[in-house]
């Protein structure tokens, strides 16, 4: 699975505003769901999922400024995601206790459980590629961002 196949162009923002982990995760179920208007989703319904699955099973900040938080979403058709960089650093309680600026959001149905793993394996495998999060943070547009995900993408085939 690539990482454009469930983060659709619509669904990045390159500036997130929100200064919290709560208003990060906010800001991206916001832009997912303008991105995709075909899944019909209450925003706090998916916002209070994550939420609490952080709370639950622990944060999903996994080191080196990046989060990727996911939940089922029993609402959802298929596999959705959006991604957000932030000109601040966020408290996400990251393993590596570092603060977060690139976040991946990933929801998915239970019935797709094997595709939302493939979107979490394409998305750490991407994270773990050479300078990939380096050249997210230095995108300055949504089209740029796009490309850093394409190029990996590219690099994950050969």
């Amino acid at each position: 699975m690539k990482i454009t196949e469930f983060i659709s162009r619509k669904a990045v923002v390159a500036n997130l505003k929100s200064v919290d982990k709560k208003g990060v995760i906010q800001e991206l179920v916001a832009a997912m769901k303008k991105a995709y208007p075909g899944e019909r989703f209450a925003t706090g319904d998916v916002v209070h999922a994550i939420l609490d699955r952080e709370h639950r099973l622990g944060s999903t900040g996994l080191g080196s400024g990046v989060a990727i938080p996911h939940a089922y979403i029993e609402s959802l058709k298929g596999i959705v995601g959006a991604f957000g960089r932030s000109d601040h650093t966020i408290d996400f309680n990251a393993v590596d206790g570092q603060p977060v600026r690139l976040f991946f959001l990933i929801a998915s149905p239970t019935i797709h459980k094997a595709e939302y793993m493939e979107a979490l394996k394409a998305t750490s495998t991407a994270i773990r590629t050479q300078n990939f999060c380096k050249f997210l943070l230095a995108a300055k547009t949504v089209k740029e961002i796009e490309e850093v995900f394409r190029d990996a993408e590219e690099l994950a085939k050969v």
